[in-house]
């Protein structure tokens, strides 16, 4: 499970190191009501976005993936993806492989003491996909969470 785990942190990094130019979101400004809605593990809000996916993995428990951004002005101005373990030990283990793997560049990534590591991306990527428009950054987030969940599926199924 840890080198799975270290496959899927890979895969976050290669998603985040694709560049776009353009936006094809001139008309999201961010304004409008502050209503939030969930469906599927999705919350909206003007200046919040979550994507939430869980899934149970025999013999490890349920692992949950989480998208995040905040807004101002219809701008990403910060965005992150959490990975909940089930266990306290199990996030600890990750952590400390990640800390000791010299091939695995950490930066971004913490830890909260308990089961949550979080990878925060930096000022210079949220500005390039938030330059993109708000309903890219959300899809993107989405579709992140649900690549990893779809890893994590095929990982332990196969």
């Amino acid at each position: 499970m840890k080198k799975f785990m270290y496959m899927c942190m890979m895969l976050l990094a290669a998603t985040l190191t694709f560049t776009a130019c353009g936006s094809d979101d001139d008309d999201d400004n961010g304004g409008g009501n502050n209503q939030q809605q969930s469906q599927n593990g999705e919350v909206v809000k003007d200046n919040y976005y979550s994507y939430t996916e869980s899934i149970e993995v025999k013999n490890f428990g349920t692992m949950t993936c989480i998208g995040e951004a905040t807004f101002d002005n219809g701008q990403a101005t910060a965005m992150a993806i959490s990975f909940v373990y089930p266990k306290k030990s199990q996030a600890q283990d990750q952590w400390k492989d990640y800390q000791n793997d010299p091939d695995f560049d950490a930066t971004g990534y913490s830890y909260d003491g308990d089961r949550t590591i979080t990878y925060t991306m930096d000022a210079e990527t949220v500005k390039t996909l938030g330059a993109m428009g708000r309903t890219y950054v959300c899809n993107f987030l989405k579709d992140t969470v649900k690549g990893f969940i779809d890893s994590i599926r095929q990982a332990t199924q196969g």
